[in-house]
């Protein structure tokens, strides 16, 4: 039998719809989430950055049916809270450390078969700026 507890946590997407103006939320169950930070010292002072891995097995949720996934949505582990437009702006890592921000989205097949997806990201601490996943 697996071990499914890998895939115990609940993460909440966001996207964001300028035209819109609105914020989609969707509580996704069953996936597995990490999030951390790191600080290295740098000659000019010491740098935070985070790094963030979601994967969404299709069994959990079904990509493109029950929900969506793209390079600057948000995200927020367990339920996060309702987001008006007006709240978009600030819910940012550097505002809220629980916040991170989909760099990328990579879907993984068995076969012909969506098998699970993965996003991440690499943020600064301040939250202002993705890095490059070779940095």
């Amino acid at each position: 039998m697996r071990d499914r507890s890998l895939f115990g946590r609940t993460v909440t997407v966001y996207h964001g719809d300028a035209d819109a103006l609105a914020v989609t939320r969707t509580v996704l169950r069953g996936v597995f989430w990490q999030h951390g930070h790191r600080r290295t010292p740098a000659a000019d002072g010491t740098t935070a950055t985070a790094a963030m891995l979601l994967v969404v097995p299709e069994t959990a949720a079904r990509y493109g049916v029950d929900y969506t996934l793209e390079p600057g949505d948000r995200l927020c582990p367990g339920e996060g809270p309702e987001l008006s437009w007006a709240d978009w702006g600030t819910f940012v890592p550097g505002v809220d450390p629980r916040v991170a921000v989909v760099q990328y989205v990579l879907p993984f097949y068995r076969g012909q078969v969506l098998h699970h997806l993965e996003a991440g990201t690499w943020w600064t601490g301040s939250g202002t700026g993705a890095h490059s996943l070779t940095n």
